[in-house]
């Protein structure tokens, strides 16, 4: 669960959060649109840890997984915008490289020979 209790940010003479709470249960999922300057970011960067809200406080349980695609395309290193998403879905990605190649392999009839050790 992620929780932000009575935040209060504020960006030179911006105020971002004023007493905000807000929870996230485990499967819970939200969408977080706002215009540009709306504090969308600022949220994302309190909630991982890169910045600190001024007051009050956010919680993420331990054993929690963020990630995380800043909008910074800089940050990318030149790969288009899917690879880094999957780059950061971790063993997510690599189960499902394993899967697709496992599901070629069956669909091959000139592995029909091997099927036993393909399924294991």
């Amino acid at each position: 669960m992620i929780r932000l209790e009575n935040i209060g940010k504020q960006n030179g003479r911006q105020l971002v959060f004023i007493e905000a709470s807000a929870s996230l249960q485990k499967g819970e999922k939200i969408g977080l649109v706002g215009p540009n300057g709306a504090g969308k970011t600022t949220l994302f960067r309190m909630i991982t840890g890169q910045e600190q809200p001024d007051e009050g406080q956010v919680q993420v349980d331990r054993g929690v997984t963020i990630g995380y695609f800043s909008q910074d395309v800089g940050d990318m290193a030149g790969h288009s915008a899917v690879a880094e998403v999957m780059n950061g879905a971790g063993p997510v990605s690599e189960v499902a490289a394993e899967m697709a190649e496992l599901e070629a392999a069956m669909a091959d009839p000139d592995q029909a020979d091997r099927m036993d050790e393909i399924i294991e």
